[in-house]
């Protein structure tokens, strides 16, 4: 099958979550239990697996007993989290944790009352019957089994997690909680921007003092890097490979868990999914393999309004007044004596969207701002259930494109050698020349510039985002005029905009909207791309030329750190020749480095200290024909190159660290009393393994991860079918008693890797347990 030459269409795939045992009427059984077939004799039975690492894999005959199964593990697992997505997207964490910090809960509340009382989720499920925007049959089954599948939980077993047991926001919830929590998903929400926006009471704007971030960077902190590897990448006998290292959060809603998830004769598909959503996201079939990262795209925008003199809760279109909509939202907030009292606040709604404010767009006597995003409503479901049905990654495409629904880049290979990559999702239209027509402003103009986030004058009825030809929604790209790429080489991404997801192919010619053309990479994205380079010349020290499943997987763990590779000579003579006694032993250090993020690296906490306080200073010019190479060289003159050895040395003396200490010595992620040593780098660095710690210790180090290298997924496709491994870098579990609650943190910390058990007989020969569930 090496056969294959350049590719022209493509889709991809997702599922979820747990396990349960020992409850009443529950059968259950050592490894060995041999199943009676799903789709015959128990054909309302559902059959949860348990293999190593304490990953389910859910057997059943049809997708309402799949969501049975993936609500008993999330529950089981990991039931604060899903009890706590259930209180938020029901707008109940001020009534049951308080005000929170600077009134985050009150804010949150306001926030999805406001959705949850607008009808969105009733309206959809109301839709007309196979229309793109109603649930199907399956998706709804699905939903309505995952709640009663996590209700079962709660009746049958006691909480043994101490983060909420006996706690009285753990309580039953519905299919509409979890509709609600899919269509609110936890990320990239203008909470505080739009609950704080009130108009002025006087001439003065009211909200120059405003703590609201300006939305410049959706996602924050979030990142991720993928390699889809063709046919002809590959080596002899092997077709594609794929690589998904997304980095996100170690803590919360958005954490990563492995599931298995099948219909025997329908689907069969493994990989991981967010905890508190009943699916997953990164993962593949027999045919196909998928992953995502983070998109450059902006999925929103903003209307800005010209007030009627009269009234500023009034706005002008084309010469007319109209009025906004006072929606007066209500909530209860915990008080410190225990009783709760009810808290009004209006939400200011406009046809755009709601009223936003920020310190860069306060809401004044002239002007305010709408925040507009469009909205897949409750596609995602069957978006995914239509990837698990792809043969290869033309029809893939064709899903991702029927659906728009992913907020995402996609990357998947397939079993004939096929590669894609696509940011499929709904992206407002607009390009440069409608924004300088509708900029009202300078501000605007410079938010377009700036950040390539348009501000229209919604005065204009002429300055709407346009319909885009075949797009599922309006005012939106079409799928065809969406970045993407087929090749039977490679496509790669590290969360850099689309233009050299392949160099030899740069895509160009998009609206800025989707990210910057021609313009300098990340250290990161330059890495992958030399990695990526290394690899198919066979000149990385792996042999021979070409992936497979053990190749990408001794490059993600190479744990190579570029900005030490591209500058830390020549920083080691700057620190030495600068004869500062200070910076003698952080010159020492990093002389000795071994330009790695390894555990026995000595000195890579240096080297982070050093970039992130402003000293990646290049000399070179970036040259946009090697984009994937430029700029080089230090630009040792630079103040700011002393300037950050000095702010690395005043760090690891207000830390009491020694320069040349072993990163794992200095890094680690606590487990319990256990602590367990890390390795990888942080962000702006150039390290592939990316990982974010927490606030540092003095004395000790960094003792907790943020975010970074979490489902990290290798898998193969060959003649001999599909491999595939990986490893959750946090483990399972949430519960501290439970006994996954860290096993899978110390197989990463080893650079380990476990099988997917993609194969059911395989998975039924490597369970530790099987539990069958009359459903």
């Amino acid at each position: 099958m090496k056969s294959r030459s350049l590719l022209t269409t493509a889709l991809a795939g997702v599922v979820m979550s747990g396990a349960l045992a020992g409850c009443a009427g529950i059968s259950q059984a050592v490894a060995g239990f041999t199943q009676p077939n799903m789709s015959d004799e128990s054909a309302a039975s559902v059959e949860i697996l348990r293999l190593p690492y304490g990953v389910p894999r859910i057997v059943a005959s049809d997708h309402d007993g799949l969501g049975y199964g993936a609500g008993i593990v999330a529950a089981q697992d990991n039931l604060c989290l899903v009890m706590e997505r259930a209180m938020t997207v029901r707008g109940e964490r001020a009534a049951f944790l308080g005000a929170g910090d600077n009134n985050a809960n009150i804010a949150s509340d306001l926030y999805h009352r406001r959705i949850r009382n607008s009808g969105a989720v009733e309206a959809l499920l109301a839709g007309e019957p196979g229309a793109v925007d109603t649930p199907s049959a399956d998706a709804r089954a699905f939903i309505e089994g995952f709640a009663d599948g996590v209700n079962h939980v709660l009746a049958t077993g006691e909480v043994t997690d101490p983060n909420c047991a006996g706690e009285a926001w753990v309580r039953d919830v519905t299919a509409h909680d979890i509709w609600y929590g899919a269509l609110t998903l936890p990320f990239g929400q203008p909470i505080e921007a739009v609950t704080s926006a009130q108009p002025p009471a006087g001439e003065e704007a009211t909200h120059s003092e405003a703590r609201i971030e300006d939305l410049l960077v959706q996602r924050r902190g979030m990142g991720s890097n993928a390699y889809a590897v063709g046919s002809d990448g590959t080596r002899e006998g092997v077709d594609a490979v794929l690589l998904g290292n997304p980095h996100y959060p170690w803590d919360g809603a958005l954490r990563f868990y492995r599931v298995g998830l099948t219909i025997p004769g329908e689907f069969n598909v493994v990989g991981a999914g967010l905890i508190t959503t009943p699916f997953v996201g990164i993962g593949h079939t027999e045919n196909i393999a998928w992953t995502h990262t983070v998109s450059t795209a902006r999925r929103f925008g903003y209307y800005e309004l010209t007030l009627d003199p009269e009234d500023p809760t009034r706005y002008l279109v084309d010469g007319h007044s109209h009025a906004m909509m006072a929606n007066d939202i209500t909530v209860e907030v915990l008080g410190e004596e225990g009783a709760t009292t009810s808290v009004t606040r209006t939400i200011w709604e406009t046809e755009f969207g709601p009223v936003a404010v920020s310190q860069r767009m306060p809401w004044s006597q002239e002007r305010a701002f709408a925040f507009a995003a469009p909205s897949g409503g409750l596609r995602i479901i069957d978006q995914y259930l239509a990837m698990y049905a792809a043969d290869d990654v033309e029809t893939l495409h064709g899903a991702l494109s029927r659906y728009q629904a992913t907020a995402f880049n996609t990357m998947a290979v397939d079993q004939d050698g096929g590669a894609f990559y696509g940011d499929m999702g709904l992206v407002p239209n607009v390009d440069t020349a409608m924004v300088m027509r509708c900029a009202a402003s300078e501000l605007a103009q410079g938010y377009w510039m700036q950040a390539r986030i348009p501000v229209l004058n919604a005065a204009d009825p002429t300055c709407r985002w346009a319909d885009g030809e075949g797009a599922t929604a309006p005012g939106v790209f079409g799928p065809a005029d969406a970045p993407h790429l087929f090749r039977s080489d490679f496509v790669a991404q590290s969360n850099d905009s689309p233009w050299l997801t392949n160099p030899a192919q740069p895509l160009t010619g998009y609206s800025p909207i989707w990210g910057d053309e021609a313009t300098p990479r990340s250290m990161r994205t330059r890495l992958a791309l030399d990695q990526m380079a290394q690899r198919l010349a066979g000149s990385d020290g792996f042999g021979e030329a070409g992936f497979d499943l053990e190749t990408v997987q001794a490059v993600m763990y190479s744990n190579r750190h570029h900005g030490g590779e591209l500058l830390r000579d020549s920083v080691v003579e700057v620190c030495l020749e600068s004869g500062e006694a200070d910076l003698q032993p952080l010159c020492d250090a990093l002389a000795g480095w071994d330009l790695k993020v390894n555990l026995d690296s000595r000195g890579a906490h240096v080297m982070a200290l050093y970039l992130l306080s402003g000293g990646a200073v290049f000399e070179g010019a970036f040259d946009a024909e090697n984009g994937a190479t430029t700029p080089v060289g230090l630009a040792s003159d630079d103040p700011a190159v002393l300037e950050a050895l000095r702010a690395a040395a005043n760090q690891l003396s207000q830390l009491q660290l020694a320069a040349d200490a072993p990163l794992g010595e200095v890094m680690g992620e606590m487990r319990g009393d256990t602590r367990i040593p890390i390795h990888g780098g942080p962000a702006g660095t150039g390290v592939f393994n990316m990982i974010i710690p927490g606030s540092p210790v003095p004395g000790t180090g960094w003792t907790s991860v943020r975010h970074g290298s979490s489902w990290i997924m290798t898998v193969e496709f060959s003649d001999e079918g599909v491999r595939s491994e990986g490893v959750l870098t946090y483990s399972q579990s949430t519960d501290p008693t439970s006994a996954h609650y860290g096993d899978q943190t110390e197989l990463y910390s080893n650079k380990g890797w476990e099988a997917l058990y993609f194969d059911l007989d395989e998975a039924r020969a490597a369970a530790v347990s099987s539990t069958v569930f009359e459903r």
